[in-house]
């Protein structure tokens, strides 16, 4: 998740999601240099969230779906935690604690 949390990676990953793009596009359309797109692409290779296919003299990179689906999904479930399996505030912070003291 960390690899998404820089605004310019979760760009470069939005733009993939709608084709395949190659660094010079990536780099264009953004507005920054084809270095600074190299090194995002590396991280999120590094990650599994992107990978590369030679086009004759152009690597045209693609997201993994199925990698985001399944940080998607993480992220989904961990919306569905049960509260209770953490324990409740101590007394004396439950007073202060404006979590505990909602109808929620």
């Amino acid at each position: 998740m960390k690899s998404l949390s820089d605004q310019t990676r979760f760009k470069i990953v939005g733009m993939l999601l709608t084709r395949d793009f190659c660094v010079g596009g990536l780099a264009r359309t953004l507005d920054i240099s084809e270095a600074a797109v190299s090194q995002h692409l590396k991280l999120l290779k590094d990650v599994g969230l992107v990978n590369g296919e030679k086009h004759g003299y152009f690597m045209h990179y693609q997201v993994e779906r199925s990698v985001l689906e399944g940080l998607a999904n993480a992220l989904l479930g961990m919306t569905e935690v049960d509260r209770t399996l953490y324990g409740e505030c101590q007394p004396r912070a439950r007073e202060a604690c404006r979590l505990c003291n909602s109808n929620e």
